[in-house]
C-alpha cells in the first residue's frame, strides 16, 4: 500500500486528485493507496509524522507556501516523494533545493497526473525498499533499513537497535556500513553507526538516537555533522 496526502486549499484539486487516484488503483489492477487530505499546509507540517510515501503539494497557498512547507518538511523526513501541484512551472528549479521528484501543472490531466505518479511511486520503492537479513539465534530476520535506529559493535558481535527491539548476529562495523551506507547511515564512531533520519540531535560530543546517547568522536565529527546536513537537506 502507498500511504499518499494531498495538500491544497482548493477543494476541487483535492477531489480530482483523490479521483484520479481512485481511477487508477482500479486500472492498475492491484496498486492501492491510503490517502489524507490537508487543507492547508500548515495542518500538514504541525505534529508531522514520517508516514507518508508520496505527497502532492499545492505551491500556492495561504498561511504557509508549498515551497516552505517543503524545505520543512525536508528537515522532518528525508524520504517522502514531493510532487509539487502549480500553476506556475517557473518553480521548478527551487524543486531541486528540496529533491522534489517532480511537477503537476493545474489544470491537472489524468495521464499526467498518472505519468508523475508513476515515477513517485518508483521513487518511494527505492527509499523505503533496502532490506536486511540479520541471522540471529532464532534464524534469519528480515528488517527494513527504516526501522533500523543504529547498529554498535559489541566484540564480534553486531547489536541492531531496530523499531522491533534488538538484534545480534556475528559481523564485523564495516561490512553492514556498507550495506547501509547509501540507505542514509552514517559512522559516529569507530563502532557504530546510525540512522540519519532518526537522530533528533547532535552536540559537539553525542548523537542522540531515540533517547540513547551515542559517543560521537573527534575524528568523525566534522565528517558525520555534513552527511547530517546533506540527508537533511535530501541527498542521501
Amino acid at each position: 500500500m502507498i500511504r499518499l496526502a494531498i495538500v491544497d486549499d482548493d477543494e476541487r484539486y483535492q477531489l480530482q486528485v483523490k479521483e484520479y487516484i481512485s481511477r487508477f488503483e482500479k486500472e492498475s489492477g492491484g496498486e492501492t493507496f491510503d490517502v489524507k487530505i490537508f487543507s492547508d499546509a500548515m495542518d500538514f507540517i504541525t505534529d508531522y509524522k514520517p508516514v507518508y510515501d508520496i505527497v502532492f503539494l499545492d505551491i500556492e497557498m495561504p498561511l504557509l507556501d508549498g515551497m516552505t512547507a517543503a524545505r520543512r518538511l525536508r528537515q522532518l523526513d528525508t524520504e517522502i516523494c514531493i510532487v509539487f501541484v502549480t500553476n506556475m512551472q517557473k518553480y521548478a528549479i527551487e524543486g531541486y533545493e528540496v529533491n522534489a521528484v517532480d511537477f503537476v501543472v493545474k489544470p491537472i490531466k489524468y495521464f499526467n497526473f498518472t505519468d508523475k505518479l508513476k515515477k513517485a511511486m518508483g521513487f518511494a520503492r527505492i527509499r523505503r525498499g533496502k532490506e536486511i537479513m540479520v541471522k540471529s539465534e532464532d534464524g534469519f530476520v528480515c528488517v527494513p533499513a527504516s526501522g533500523i535506529d543504529f547498529v554498535e559493535k559489541d566484540k564480534n558481535y553486531l547489536v541492531y537497535h531496530t523499531d522491533r527491539g534488538e538484534l545480534r548476529e556475528r559481523g564485523t562495523i564495516e561490512e553492514i556500513f556498507e550495506k547501509l551506507e547509501d540507505s542514509g547511515f552514517a559512522k559516529c564512531n569507530s563502532g557504530c553507526i546510525v540512522n540519519l533520519r532518526k537522530v533528533s540531535r547532535v552536540t559537539q560530543s553525542c548523537v542522540i538516537v531515540g533517547g540513547e546517547m551515542l559517543p560521537l568522536s573527534r575524528r568523525r565529527a566534522a565528517e558525520f555533522k555534513a552527511n547530517m546536513l546533506s540527508f537533511m537537506r535530501g541527498g542521501v
